[in-house]
């Protein structure tokens, strides 16, 4: 029982960390809903510099690991090819910034098929659940076909909307840290543990 952790009351370490990092989320979710293109300019540095890095590693591993000759082309090949999308995002930001939209619009798309036909067919759950399936897909379905219409906007939309989605995890950081408590879900093997 001594190797059991217990989230009751978190250390005041913990919580301090849970109010800056809230806090530090809670600034930039503003500073993104204020100017979306801030966001759309970090996530587009980011994935630059994890592609170059990526491409690099790979590369290192092809020259300097003794590894079988396929190997070793491989991850030379592979890593090249990843640089070279690296420096692709740095060169044509707004085509990555596109990309990256439309992927996001084929996921809201899918999404919201499924969630309607889970809405329909699952006769188990309660009508009240069913028509909340039902709403979100038609709300994915209307996000990912705005986004396919007018690409621009749906840019300046799925950014504000993880924006906002940001802001709420800060502000729960901020007030777990400030109270001290965190939700924890209790795995399987805490259950029937008695404290």
């Amino acid at each position: 029982m001594g190797n059991v952790f217990h989230y009751k009351n978190s250390s005041k370490a913990i919580r301090l960390s849970q109010m800056v990092l809230g806090a530090i989320a809670i600034a930039l979710s503003l500073s993104i809903i204020v100017d979306p293109g801030v966001g759309i300019a970090t996530l587009i540095v980011l994935l630059s510099i994890t592609l170059l890095v990526t491409g690099l590693e790979r590369v290192a591993v092809g020259v300097l690991l003794h590894l079988t000759k396929s190997s070793r082309i491989g991850n030379i090949v592979l890593g090249a090819i990843t640089i070279g999308l690296g420096i692709g995002v740095i060169l044509f930001p707004i085509l990555t910034a596109i990309f990256l939209v439309t992927l996001l619009a084929v996921g809201l798309l899918f999404l919201g098929i499924a969630r309607i036909i889970q809405g329909i067919a699952n006769k188990d759950v309660s009508k009240w659940s069913r028509a909340a399936l039902i709403g979100v897909g038609i709300l994915s379905l209307a996000i990912s076909f705005l986004v396919f219409a007018h690409p621009v906007s749906g840019v300046i939309l799925l950014t504000v909307i993880l924006a906002v989605n940001l802001l709420i995890i800060g502000i729960e950081s901020v007030v777990h840290g400030a109270s001290g408590k965190r939700n924890v879900v209790k795995s399987s093997s805490n259950v029937g543990i008695e404290r």
